[in-house]
């Protein structure tokens, strides 16, 4: 397995507008190294970066973002590669949307649902 060139996340402008947890990045680093499509993904990745920023509130109604209600402020970007489903949370706070947790979701398989992944991201939203 090779290692994963994130020069093309870095050049972009939108992630600079961006928080980013810092296991939240090495969650993205290793599904991304192992999805079989990185560039695809990263590709997404930017693209739903800006339009997040150009639309500025978060509750537009679109497939690919989701507002997790009964977890209060937090949300789900979702991308998707084939049959691979990955969740990215964040919340809003005063400085921004914080990325606090990536995870591939299977469908049917409690280890990767929401109920077991939010309370990681609440953490680590509130204890930065």
């Amino acid at each position: 397995m090779g290692t994963l060139d994130l020069s093309k996340i870095r050049e972009s402008e939108y992630v600079n507008a961006f928080q980013f947890h810092p296991e939240f990045v090495k969650e993205f680093v290793d599904n991304i190294s192992r999805s079989g499509n990185k560039k695809r993904i990263i590709n997404q990745f930017n693209n739903r970066l800006r339009m997040v920023l150009e639309l500025g509130d978060v509750d537009h109604g679109l497939s690919w973002l989701e507002h997790l209600k009964e977890y209060g402020n937090m949300y789900s970007l979702h991308l998707d590669e084939g049959s691979t489903n990955y969740r990215l949370l964040f919340s809003k706070n005063k400085d921004g949307k914080y990325f606090l947790r990536m995870f591939y979701e299977r469908e049917g398989k409690d280890a990767t649902s929401y109920r077991k992944n939010v309370p990681i991201a609440i953490s680590r939203r509130d204890n930065k």
